[in-house]
């Protein structure tokens, strides 16, 4: 039963929810530029691009995809049906974590805390072409295998941990900023307060994990690209570091505690449950250690989350996955291993028992579980049953049918250059991160900045989801030289709108 609800949950509907977005639509372009052109790219008219995608999630991702279309043709369905499979495996990953910390019951709550739970959406972000959950199955399945061995661990084991860890980091780059802190804090505290563990089963792995990730870099950054690519893509990292990853601004701060603290994140349970996790971790043996090191890595994610990011929820995914153990730990220890003990219960109501009290508290305790698992449940089944209209296809089909192919396309929405053929040109990510900086942090608008349009009078213009939600091309500009063709439309953000150029200047 909990396995064919899984395959329901990862299988169907699979191209309709979730609606293909800005970040998927982006990194679908690298695959398809590699399958069409055997360029390991970004694209726009202009040509390829070397940054973004390519940048922000790694081969790991890019190249099963790559292969799904050339041995089964380019198409969405084939993308995230290799999706399915990376989620499929980080579900069994985390399943084998969790099972040997705590046994099959614990471990089957956790596991389903960690499918079910809105704070993690990791079936969402399992369904897409993203790099959360990819990272997530290299990471579970190092910690799986390293808290397996832990201090019996050879050099074999160890360096096999830090290859799945560096794997994670290549994957998508904010694995790094939780895997490297919790092995350097995690070996500070054995150093200082365990005293159980042997240095090697922290500094080994660390060492392979770092070695892999700087490979990578340094093939991605120094070798494959130019010398005046890899300067600019450094001056990119530099510049996204400062607007989404070490933003420092107070009032981000209380947004983001404000969320981790919500009912979506485990029905407000996560910090009462992160000082139970503190508490279990007291213990100088292997497993109060182990319980420490997966509670440094929560509390390593989840503060870089709150004081320095963005606030974007998948920024907290890694931090998110890893405390459902703890979840699931603590409601374990509250109801005696999970025990529903229903006769016991009948008996004390009965009066043959004086501890009513005892099991009243153990099947309260149990109901709010339910809950916790049910409601996000239902939630996210109905959107998978009953989605959103997919307007990005719907303009694809109206773009296959009345749009030449050699027409210039302005537009801010990358997944449209994944779903036609057309000759797109796409904002540059330099006017992502201005977009950033405007909303969040209240920086200037990109449309002061960019002129593309004006510049260049482009056969057409786009407007979609990520162009309204900046104001990216200003009414007055395309009235004046533009004029509607059609439009699709929904409740925000599901909004898409073509304009034909009338004159330019």
């Amino acid at each position: 039963m909990a396995i064919a609800l899984l395959l329901f949950l990862s299988l169907y509907n699979l191209t309709n929810y979730p609606v293909t977005w800005f970040d998927e639509g982006s990194h679908l372009h690298v695959p398809k530029a590699l399958v069409r052109f055997g360029v390991y790219a970004d694209y726009s008219s202009e040509g390829f691009r070397y940054d973004g995608p390519i940048v922000s999630v790694g081969p790991t991702v890019m190249l099963p995809i790559a292969a799904a279309f050339k041995l089964f043709g380019i198409g969405l369905l084939q993308a995230r049906l290799v999706m399915v499979l990376y989620l499929l495996a980080a579900i069994y990953a985390f399943y084998r974590l969790a099972l040997m910390l705590g046994g099959r019951r614990l471990a089957w709550v956790a596991t389903a805390l960690l499918v079910t739970s809105r704070g993690v959406s990791l079936i969402e972000y399992g369904r897409q072409v993203l790099g959360e959950v990819p990272g997530l199955f290299f990471m579970a399945a190092g910690l799986a295998l390293w808290l397996a061995s832990w201090e019996k661990a050879g050099l074999r084991q160890l360096m096999l941990v830090g290859l799945l860890m560096g794997l994670s980091m290549v994957t998508k780059k904010q694995y790094l900023l939780v895997l490297m802190p919790t092995l350097g804090l995690a070996w500070l505290a054995n150093q200082l307060y365990y005293r159980a563990a042997p240095q090697r089963i922290f500094i080994l792995p660390g060492l392979v994990a770092v070695t892999c990730f700087a490979l990578w870099q340094i093939y991605l950054i120094l070798l494959y690209l130019s010398p005046a690519t890899a300067s600019e893509n450094l001056e990119m990292l530099r510049q996204q570091s400062a607007s989404v990853a070490l933003v420092f601004s107070p009032g981000l701060m209380k947004e983001n505690l404000k969320y981790l603290l919500s009912l979506d994140v485990y029905l407000g349970m996560l910090a009462p449950v992160l000082v139970y996790g503190l508490v279990i971790s007291l213990p100088r043996q292997r497993e109060g250690q182990q319980w420490g090191t997966l509670w440094i890595l929560v509390v390593v994610n989840l503060a870089w989350y709150v004081v320095a990011s963005i606030g974007w929820p998948r920024y907290a995914f890694p931090g998110l996955s890893i405390a459902s153990l703890f979840v699931a730990s603590f409601f374990h220890r509250l109801t005696d291993g999970l025990q529903i003990g229903a006769s016991n219960l009948w008996r004390a109501l009965k009066g043959e028992m004086s501890n009513l009290h005892k099991h009243a508290l153990r099947w309260a305790t149990l109901l709010w579980l339910l809950v916790m698992l049910a409601r996000p449940l239902l939630y996210t089944m109905r959107q998978i049953i009953a989605p959103p209209p997919n307007l990005p296809v719907a303009m694809a089909a109206y773009l296959d049918q009345h749009v030449p192919r050699d027409a210039l396309i302005e537009t801010f929405e990358p997944e449209m250059g994944f779903l036609t053929d057309h000759r797109y040109h796409f904002v540059p990510i330099a006017i992502l991160l201005q977009a950033i900086r405007h909303v969040w942090l209240g920086g200037p608008p990109p449309s002061e900045s960019y002129d593309f349009v004006q510049r260049e009078c482009p056969d057409y213009v786009l407007v979609g989801p990520f162009a309204h939600w900046i104001d990216l091309y200003p009414a007055e500009m395309l009235a004046e030289r533009y004029r509607l063709v059609v439009q699709f439309e929904a409740s925000w953000p599901l909004e898409y709108e073509l304009y034909a150029l009338i004159s330019c200047p």
